[in-house]
C-alpha cells in the first residue's frame, strides 16, 4: 500500500454555501461557478502528485465530485474547522497511511511541486506547513505518530494569528516542523485580483483564469 495520502479537504459545491466572503461581493451564483473552476484546476494539479488521494468533504450525503474520478470521498466530521481537519487526518490515517498532507481548494494555482515537497519534508520532520500570505496556511501534513489535536484546537481561524499559533502548538508538543514556500489563497475579492495579476501572463491553461477573463470578475470592487 502507498504510504502517503493527499487529503483534498473540500466543500461540496452548492450555491450560497461556498466561498461566502467572496459571495458578499460577487453574489452566490458567480461564486458558485468560480468555485467549480477552482476544483477543476485543483484536479489537474493533483494528477502530478504521485500518491494516493482521498476527498474529505463537507456537504450532502453521497456527494459526487466529477472532476476527481476514481478518488473516493468521505464526509467531514467535527464541530469546527480545526476539529474537522484533525478528524480528516485521523480518518485517513486509520485507512493505513503513514504520511498525510491536507490541502483545501482556496489556491487554484498551487503548484504540485509544493505538495511533493511537503511529502519529501515529512521524511525528516514531524509536521510540515505551507504558510499563506494572510497569516494562515494553505497546507498541513504530518506523520501518523505526529498527529495531535492540540495543533487544531482553539486556533483563531480566519485571522493573521493562525500560523504563529499553530507553530507554537507544534513546538510545545515537542515536534519538529518544516515550512514550505509561502503561497496565496483566495478568500476575498482582493485575493482574486492578486491571483489574476499573478497568473495573467502565464501560458498554462487555467479554468479559473478563463472564467475570470470571460466574466471580468477580477476587476470587481
Amino acid at each position: 500500500m502507498n504510504q502517503d495520502a493527499l487529503i483534498l479537504f473540500l466543500r461540496y459545491p452548492e450555491r450560497g454555501a461556498v466561498k461566502t466572503r467572496l459571495a458578499d461581493t460577487l453574489g452566490a451564483e458567480l461564486t458558485y461557478e468560480l468555485y467549480q473552476r477552482f476544483l477543476a484546476d485543483l484536479s489537474v494539479m493533483v494528477r502530478e502528485v504521485q500518491t494516493a488521494k482521498v476527498i474529505v468533504y463537507e456537504g450532502q450525503q453521497e456527494a459526487v465530485f466529477p472532476d476527481f474520478p476514481g478518488i473516493g470521498p468521505i464526509r467531514q466530521r467535527g464541530s469546527d474547522m480545526g476539529d474537522r481537519m484533525f478528524c480528516a487526518l485521523s480518518d485517513v490515517f486509520a485507512l493505513g497511511f503513514e504520511r498525510c498532507v491536507l490541502i483545501g481548494s482556496d489556491s487554484p494555482d498551487l503548484p504540485a511541486r509544493l505538495v511533493n515537497d511537503a511529502f519529501d519534508k515529512l521524511t525528516s520532520a514531524d509536521v510540515v506547513i505551507g504558510p499563506s500570505r494572510d497569516g494562515g496556511y494553505y497546507l498541513i501534513g504530518c506523520n501518523q505518530a505526529s498527529l495531535h489535536r492540540t495543533m487544531f484546537s482553539g486556533i483563531p481561524w480566519s485571522t493573521a494569528d493562525v500560523l504563529p499559533e499553530t507553530l507554537q502548538r507544534i513546538a510545545q508538543t515537542g515536534l519538529v516542523s518544516a515550512r514550505l514556500e509561502q503561497w496565496s489563497d483566495i478568500d476575498e475579492i482582493k485575493d482574486l485580483r492578486q491571483f489574476y495579476e499573478r497568473n495573467r501572463k502565464r501560458t498554462t491553461r487555467s479554468q479559473t483564469m478563463k472564467f475570470l477573463n470571460e466574466t471580468g470578475m477580477s476587476h470587481e470592487r
